[in-house]
């Protein structure tokens, strides 16, 4: 499994654990790889799996 499936995985369950409750806002992409060490290519591919799966 590639690791930005892994991350959307991780945000997925805090969605669905209620840790992350509908309307709260994501932080910019950028600003999600610095605070998780990622680059900004792989930030944006853990927000487009989100959409894919229809959670954000």
């Amino acid at each position: 499994m590639n690791d930005f499936r892994r991350i959307a995985d991780r945000i997925a369950a805090d969605i669905a654990g209620g840790r992350l409750r509908p309307g709260q806002r994501l932080p910019p992409q950028r600003a999600f790889a610095r605070r998780h060490g990622l680059a900004p290519s792989t930030a944006g591919r853990v927000y487009a799996e989100l959409v894919r799966r229809g959670l954000v």
